[in-house]
């Protein structure tokens, strides 16, 4: 199930919205174009093991292993992995944006993308596995768009083999059985002793991030969205 738009456009120019798939864009060309592609990735992703126990890391790093739950939101693995989360944040990004505001958007993005990685962390805190992507940042969007337009329309499509199906759902649908997937995905290796230190999507960190967005997005809203909301059509 693939979001491909709103039956309507923002009210305002998501500005922070196209600023951050910008950057995003940007950190992703300069990693693949890196001459030393692996010493990229550890000097800026989120390494769970160096955060646990307080490493130092050398430059060209940002020094405190804690700043790479900020610069590890910026990388992706790859051409899909970038191009669906900047997906995710260009459809659901600007009404959660015009709840928040430009600037209060860009905090409550990072405040959940770090979110996810300290959740992604108490999961598997001894692992040396890379995190990267923006994903618990635009889980957070997604969080806070459920339970801010939980009936709005989404333009979908569904792929059915090679045939390619489109509709209208609600949101609380589209969104809903994405974090179906996060969650149960996500337990199910909770059962697997050592999962979390053998790579692999970053479940927890879409969870962390999914729940910090439902949690926190009253904090940074300073707008109703009651004052946009509406039910979806077929």
């Amino acid at each position: 199930m693939i979001p491909l738009g709103e039956d309507r456009p923002a009210p305002v120019f998501p500005v922070s919205v196209y600023l951050l798939i910008a950057v995003n864009a940007y950190v992703f060309f300069t990693e693949v174009t890196a001459p030393n592609f692996p010493r990229f990735v550890n000097s800026f992703a989120t390494i769970p093991y160096d955060v646990t126990h307080g490493v130092t890391l050398p430059p060209p790093s940002p020094g405190s292993a804690l700043w790479t739950l900020i610069t590890a939101q910026f990388m992706h693995a790859n051409l899909l992995h970038i191009f669906f989360n900047m997906l995710f944040l260009f459809v659901f990004g600007p009404e959660v944006e015009y709840l928040c505001g430009h600037l209060r958007f860009i905090a409550f993005y990072l405040v959940c993308g770090v979110a996810g990685g300290l959740a992604q962390i108490a999961f598997s805190p001894n692992s040396h596995v890379p995190v990267i992507g923006a994903s618990g940042a635009i889980a957070g969007v997604l969080g806070a768009y459920i339970v801010s337009y939980p009936t709005n329309s989404i333009r979908t499509l569904v792929p059915l083999g090679f045939i390619p199906l489109f509709f209208r759902l609600p949101a609380a649908l589209v969104i809903g059985l994405w974090a179906l997937t996060q969650f149960v995905s996500g337990f199910s290796q909770v059962s697997v002793p050592g999962h979390g230190d053998q790579g692999g999507t970053a479940y927890f960190g879409h969870i962390g991030g999914f729940l910090a967005g439902v949690l926190f997005v009253g904090l940074f809203s300073v707008r109703s969205p009651s004052q946009r909301s509406y039910r979806y059509r077929y």
